[in-house]
């Protein structure tokens, strides 16, 4: 009787069945200091080079969680392509069952994109994390997700939430200005707007806001103050544009 071999037979099972690659403690290191660059160069406002560098980072390791979640901000905020930057911030997830900053950040995503009960989840699972380090920020983005999907009283009472874990919470204070805004109460719109000008000084966008808020009231005066101080703090040379552009009219 023939001898059979189970050589090939093993040999096709293991191919098969594939073999994770595990980095190595230099890949591991290489994968740090690549991650390390990309954020030096993001803060230098250098997005192509750190959106290199944290892909170097992954291709050593991609069981860095870190570096997954920084190139999927790069994707989301920087690149506009927020399919990408899921894949990325799930991966995070995955390593990382714990990162909340990764899953505020997926849900930021679901946001953008109008998934409102999605992303409005995903913050609720980051509040229950009593060790995150900035809840206000979750909590005032659920706010958001709430106002968009037409639960305005959620929204508010979100995003003052949020304001008061940290009342330097610039967006939040905009946020409210905006809702007000929009549901035609003006006063308390020019309020919230003034808060986000004393608490973010250095934030052009907020004189603009209060600005414009105040010339609805008609204190064309102050209104015009704001902007032009507006016009002074702006880097953005459309912004600026506007702000001058708006004190000219009044």
């Amino acid at each position: 009787m023939p001898r059979v071999s189970l050589a090939w037979p093993l040999a096709i099972a293991f191919v098969l069945s594939g073999c994770k690659h595990i980095p190595t403690q230099r890949e591991q290191e290489s994968a740090e200091i690549r991650y390390n660059l990309g954020v030096q160069a993001q803060q230098a406002g250098n997005i192509q080079e750190a959106l290199s560098e944290f892909q170097r980072a992954v291709e050593f390791d991609p069981e860095n969680a870190d570096a997954q979640n920084a190139l999927g901000i790069l994707l989301h905020l920087s690149f506009r392509r927020p399919a990408e930057a899921i894949e990325h911030y799930e991966k995070a997830i995955e390593i990382r069952p714990n990162f909340s900053e990764a899953r505020t950040n997926l849900a930021n995503v679901r946001l953008d994109q109008g998934q409102y009960d999605e992303a409005i989840k995903l913050y609720e699972q980051v509040l229950n994390d009593m060790l995150y380090p900035t809840p206000f920020i979750a909590q005032g983005n659920m706010g958001w997700a709430y106002f968009k999907k037409g639960d305005t009283q959620k929204g508010v009472e979100n995003i003052k939430a949020a304001v008061t874990l940290n009342p330097n919470f610039c967006l939040g204070y905009k946020n409210l200005g905006l809702i007000y805004e929009q549901t035609g109460k003006t006063e308390e719109a020019c309020n919230e707007f003034t808060h986000y000008r004393e608490q973010c000084p250095e934030v052009a966008d907020a004189y603009l806001r209060e600005g414009v808020c105040l010339a609805k009231q008609g204190h064309a005066d102050t209104a015009k103050e704001r902007l032009e101080t507006c016009e002074t703090k702006a880097t953005q040379p459309t912004l600026k544009e506007e702000c001058r552009r708006l004190r000219e009219n009044l």
